[in-house]
């Protein structure tokens, strides 16, 4: 059974102080990203960036600065001195994938879908990135790719193959319509074998990418500075360094913009749901520590 008076303390002195902390963290990083990146694009870092390592610094600042001296009042029994190390760990967990997620909504609900006839008109709108584009045909017998090769951090049993296929718009001059997939195989193999099913990879997807109905395509979205488009520009190396103006790599998109949005906001917000709850139920669960609170109570006069 909960004490009432001690709960009341734990919600006071370190949930509610978790909860605003972190939605106001997200407001402010959501604004300031909106200035500096989406509305004077004044500083272009990488989407990883912006969405990963940020995120990840600023739900680590929250919970070492603002929110560490409020964790020590907790203790668990089974943890005893390690207890803040796990609320640490638990509230960066809680509070990172809201504002990955809250980056996602930004980027789409920043924007509108630009309509325009031909593919060459997209570089009308340098500060834009989606559009709708009534005729977008493209050339198939000039396909290009690239292979990237990555280890995922939870498994080294596991090489994941990505495979970037670029092909460009007729009349336009380099811009590129964009197809990634990716595959997992065994990273145990000898290189032979992992070469041999590489090549497999590529050669089934490709003519598969090819022949595909390409009409369906509700909408485009143009890459920004990311991995992503990257990938895309490895593959068109080679045709880049003949002409002058700047590639522009265009990825499908199904449904519509704000759908896109709404999906967005709606997985912020059960990620911020679910982690303040999982915050929540740790700390009503978690014992006070009463000389610690006497000592915070003293510094408090």
């Amino acid at each position: 059974m909960l004490d009432k008076a001690l709960t009341s303390i734990k919600l006071k002195l370190v949930f509610f102080p978790f909860l605003w902390s972190s939605l106001s963290t997200i407001f402010l990083y959501c604004v300031i990203r909106w200035i500096l990146d989406i509305h004077l694009n004044i500083w272009p870092l990488k989407d990883t960036f912006w969405d990963g390592i940020i995120a990840l610094i600023l739900s680590s600042a929250i919970v070492f600065t603002y929110m560490r001296p409020k964790i020590k009042l907790l203790r668990f029994k089974l943890f005893e001195e390690k207890s803040s190390n796990v609320f640490y760990f638990i509230m960066i967990l809680s509070l990172f994938p809201t504002i990955v997620t809250s980056q996602a909504y930004l980027s789409k609900v920043s924007h509108d879908t630009i309509e325009v006839s031909h593919v060459e008109e997209v570089r009308r709108y340098p500060k834009q990135t989606y559009f709708q584009i009534t005729t977008f045909p493209v050339s198939k017998q000039e396909v290009k790719f690239s292979i990237d090769t990555r280890v995922p951090s939870k498994s080294k049993t596991i090489l994941r193959v990505y495979l970037y296929i670029a092909l460009p718009f007729l009349a336009s001059e380099n811009i590129w319509l964009g197809k990634r997939f990716s595959t997992d195989i065994d990273n145990n193999l000898s290189e032979q074998d992992q070469h041999q099913q590489i090549n497999d990879f590529i050669n089934s997807k490709i003519p598969e990418y090819i022949n595909s109905d390409l009409s369906s395509i509700d909408y485009f979205e143009k890459l920004k500075n990311s991995d992503l488009q990257a990938g895309y520009l490895q593959a068109i190396k080679s045709t880049c360094q003949q002409v002058e103006c700047e590639p522009l790599i265009l990825v499908a998109r199904a449904g519509t913009l704000s759908e896109a949005a709404t999906e967005e906001l709606i997985k912020a917000i059960r990620f911020l749901i679910i982690g303040m709850a999982i915050c929540l139920a740790m700390i009503l669960r978690a014992e006070v520590d009463k000389t610690f609170l006497k000592n915070m109570k003293k510094k408090s006069y």
